[in-house]
Order: C-alpha cells, then sequence, then structure tokens
C-alpha cells in the first residue's frame, strides 16, 4: 500500500473515530447517562489499583470516564506536579549496577472551558539522577546518549477531552501500548517480545512505544446492548509522519498509522489488538538492505487480560515484520509472546512471574543465533497499593546474542515511590 493511500485511510479513520464522538455528543450527550454496574469494594479497588498504576496518564482517564462519571465531570481545573523516584540495584554475572529505573517528574494541566470539555497539557521528563553520578566516579562506563543524559523528555502533549473523546498532538504513550501494556508490567525488566520499545529506541520514531509527534485519537464506543455485560469500548488511532528509522542513518519513515481496540466486560476481562504500519520509503536505498530491512515495518499485537481482587493474569502474542532490531541493530521478522500474572499472597505481599520470548523467522543471515527467552520471578511489597512499593526479581535468562553468546541471568532489587 502506498504512502498517499495510507494517508488517506488514516484520515479517514480519525474523522470516522471524531465524528462517532461528535455524533454522540451533539445527538445524546446532554441526555446519556452511563449505567454504572454495582461491583464488590474489593473488586472496585482492584480496577482503581490497576489503572492508577498505569504507565499511560491518559488511560486512566479512560477508565475513570466508564467506571466513575459523575466523578470525573465534577473535578474542576487546575494542574498537579508529580514525579516517581525508581531506583534500581541489578546484579548480572560479576558486575552490580545502581541506578534510575524510570525514575520521572512531570506536570499536568486542565481547563474545562465548557461542562465536561477540557483542554489539557502534559509534560513528563526522565531523569537519570544516579545513572550521572555513576558516570562520574566511573568515567567512560557508559555510552555517550539520550539514555545517559540527566533529564530527557518522556511525554509531552496537549490535547482536547470530552466524556467520549480524547484527542492529542505531541508525544504520547502509542495506540499499541493500549494492548502490549497488558503485560509491560515487570518493575526491573520486560517488554522485549512485543515490539513496543523496538530498535533499541523507547518505540518513539516507530510509533509503538512512547510515539513521537503523533496526532492521536481515543474513542468511548457504547455499541453494545447491557445484555451482553460489556462496557463500552476504548477505540484508538494515530498518525505520524516523517520520522527517522532507527539504526539506519539518513532513512526515513513516510506515513506511520496506527490502530488499537480494546474490549472490556464487567467482570474485568479485557481482550484488545493493535496494528502500527510504518511505511518505509526508497526500500532500495541500500543502508536499508545492509540493516536486514525488506518491506515495511508492521507489527500486530493481540492481548487479554483478567483483573482481580487477588491476582492479575495477562498474555500477549505479537507478529512483528522490518520491526525488532537484534543486538547489533539488524532487523528481522519474528514472533513475540509475553506473559505477565501476579498474586497476592498475603497482606501487602505479592508474588509477581511470567516471561518474554521472542524468536526470528528461519532462513535470515543478519539474525545468527539471535532469540530473547527469559523467565522472571518476584516478590512485591506494597506500601501504598502500586504506588509505592519494594521489589524483587530474578531474570532467569536463555537469550542469545547475534553470535551465539548468552545473555545470562540476573537479579535485580528496587524501591518506587511515586509523588503525588
Amino acid at each position: 500500500m502506498h504512502a498517499r493511500q495510507l494517508l488517506v485511510l488514516a484520515l479517514g479513520a480519525l474523522v470516522l473515530a471524531s465524528g462517532i464522538a461528535f455524533g454522540q455528543d451533539a445527538e445524546v450527550a446532554p441526555e446519556k447517562k452511563r449505567v454504572v454496574v454495582p461491583v464488590a469494594p474489593e473488586q472496585e479497588q482492584a480496577r482503581k489499583r490497576e489503572s492508577e498504576s498505569a504507565e499511560d496518564p491518559l488511560q486512566k482517564r479512560q477508565a475513570e470516564k466508564v467506571d466513575q462519571p459523575d466523578e470525573w465531570s465534577d473535578e474542576p481545573s487546575g494542574y498537579d506536579l508529580y514525579g516517581s523516584a525508581r531506583l534500581l540495584y541489578r546484579k548480572a554475572g560479576g558486575e552490580t549496577v545502581l541506578g534510575d529505573g524510570g525514575s520521572r517528574i512531570g506536570v499536568n494541566a486542565t481547563w474545562q472551558y465548557r461542562p465536561q470539555s477540557w483542554l489539557f497539557a502534559r509534560v513528563e521528563a526522565g531523569f537519570n539522577l544516579l545513572d550521572a553520578l555513576d558516570a562520574v566516579f566511573h568515567p567512560g562506563s557508559r555510552a555517550d546518549d539520550e539514555s545517559d543524559a540527566l533529564l530527557f523528555s518522556r511525554l509531552y502533549y496537549v490535547g482536547w477531552e470530552t466524556p467520549d473523546q480524547i484527542a492529542t498532538v505531541g508525544k504520547n504513550w502509542s495506540t499499541y501500548y493500549q494492548v502490549t501494556g497488558f503485560t509491560d508490567l515487570f518493575d526491573s525488566t520486560g517488554g522485549s517480545a512485543s515490539g513496543t520499545y523496538n530498535a533499541q529506541t523507547d518505540g518513539g520514531p516507530t510509533g509503538t512505544g512512547r510515539a513521537d509527534s503523533v496526532l492521536q485519537t481515543r474513542v468511548t464506543v457504547d455499541w453494545f446492548p447491557e445484555s451482553l455485560h460489556v462496557k463500552p469500548f476504548d477505540m484508538n488511532v494515530q498518525v505520524q509522519y516523517g520520522r527517522g528509522i532507527p539504526q539506519v542513518v539518513d532513512a526515513k519513515y513516510g506515513l506511520t498509522l496506527g490502530l488499537s481496540a480494546v474490549f472490556k466486560t464487567r467482570e474485568d476481562m479485557e481482550a484488545g489488538f493493535a496494528y502500527n504500519f510504518a511505511d518505509v520509503r526508497n526500500e532500495r536505498n541500500p543502508a536499508l538492505a545492509a540493516a536486514g530491512i525488506r518491506g515495511d515495518a508492521q507489527a500486530l499485537a493481540f492481548g487479554v487480560r483478567q483483573i482481580r481482587d487477588r491476582w492479575y493474569l495477562a498474555t500477549t502474542l505479537t507478529r512483528l515484520l522490518n520491526h525488532e532490531t537484534t543486538d547489533q541493530a539488524r532487523y528481522f521478522n519474528g514472533w513475540g509472546w509475553e506473559v505477565y500474572g501476579r498474586y497476592r499472597l498475603f497482606g501487602k505481599f505479592w508474588a509477581v512471574g511470567g516471561w518474554n520470548w521472542l524468536k526470528p523467522d528461519s532462513g535470515q543471515p543478519l539474525v545468527g543465533q539471535y532469540r530473547t527467552k527469559y523467565g522472571v520471578v518476584g516478590l512485591r511489597y506494597s506500601i501504598k497499593e502500586f504506588q509505592r512499593l519494594v521489589f524483587l526479581e530474578a531474570r532467569l535468562d536463555t537469550s542469545r546474542e547475534t553470535d551465539g553468546s548468552m545473555v545470562g541471568n540476573s537479579v535485580a532489587f528496587g524501591v518506587r515511590w511515586n509523588f503525588d
């Protein structure tokens, strides 16, 4: 499919999604009131716990508008400062590292310019304070790249919101992550087999992680009758254009399109699918062939999860084409599978476990023996739900690099402390 055709398709999808929301607002919003089915206090707390711990702040907003519509609509305008200190001590082989495991600080501002209509903006920066100190005391121990900067951008976007619609432009969590985020929940590792953080990036250029310069819309659609016990579902569309292809010099994507939908039952079972397409321009460029690219970048994901008071279980299956890379920055086609589970042992103690598995297709000479295959077992102590916690995780790793060398096992201990 050519870029021009994809652009028409993407714009059509955006118009359709916006039209659905506008149509709902114009015709039924003044009179419409969603039915909120009563649930047990324990299950309501489980819903709140999971939404508050989600990486994507807008995912929490989507959940609130369905589960607590009255509370959401009564929120005043204002701004919030927030932060999260995430300290991580890791031992792998004979080496130990003390650093930041995703620490961030940010501000979110909202303005309700008319009833149930909002304008908002968010800026979030990651920081690597301990990593920077380590570089001072151990010069040359780290590569000179963005991930080692003291401060770097994680999110920045502006948007518009109604009860059924969220539209944003900027750097934002992708539509693809609405599904692959089901299993990206380990405290020290994970997200290695879904293609979310592809090609040794945060998924920004290709649009599967924290997407760069993205136009995005998220629509809450209430199509199903009450008898099906299905909540209003989330339909998400995003568009990017002209982002650089990771690990390939002077090569860019044309149009990048992301689509996803997540369906939820009132018993908190969720199922979703996501598709991300990035048009590779000038496919005859020798640099693309040298990097292993043989066509457009595509990522397809299916996911299922169940949320309960005492446990959580999720799995995702992904198909990746010209999207993910080896340790030598060579692109390949392959299948990915992730599983994540959590169980409350007693009180505030939780056992966690699961695995990441990514296997390239056969017949790709640049791949060598590369594969991702590891299991994770751990223990989490929840000080304040999942906002403040201490964890211990062991990664049992049989992954191989391109030359066949084993990655090896590792153990991580850390603390997460969120500030509001």
